[in-house]
């Protein structure tokens, strides 16, 4: 009987031994698919796109405005903030820029949706990171916070 203990405890070391191995071992350098570049995107500052963040007055959601949209196809946006006892949240969202030159803005709900929308309370550390897809084919980035009073 102890024998096929001894035998159990063994074999689960190995196999524990092992796993840790292919789980921690093995190098982490490698961060992109094999064949893939990671690419860096050049930033812009927020004031030269006129990127803002504005609360709505219930708090539950933020407008994000971008008013100089020239030489701008689109906009792709990341939302992150933190919510009661420091939970992470955010959005995601894509808005085309139809009039080149005119002010493009978009709402995001504080919150969750499904058949009600129940928002999150007490929000803070509000940021936005914009990527900016321009009509040339170049991309970059900016970025704002703003926090709620």
């Amino acid at each position: 009987m102890n024998r096929k203990l001894l035998i159990g405890i063994l074999a689960a070391v190995v196999v524990l031994a092992v796993g840790g191995y292919f789980i921690f071992g093995r190098s982490k350098t490698q961060t992109t698919a094999p064949g893939l570049q990671e690419q860096s995107i050049p930033t812009i500052s927020a004031k030269e796109i006129g990127l803002t963040l504005t609360p709505s007055s219930d708090k539950h959601k933020i407008t994000i405005e971008v008013d100089n949209t020239k030489d701008i196809a689109s906009i792709d946006y990341e939302l992150s903030y933190l919510s009661k006892g420091d939970i992470p949240r955010g959005a995601l969202g894509h808005v085309d820029v139809k009039t080149p030159g005119q002010p493009v803005k978009t709402d995001a709900y504080l919150g969750t949706c499904s058949d009600v929308c129940h928002p999150d309370t007490e929000v803070h550390n509000i940021k936005v990171i914009v990527k900016v897809n321009k009509t040339d084919g170049k991309v970059y980035q900016a970025q704002a916070s703003v926090e709620l009073q």
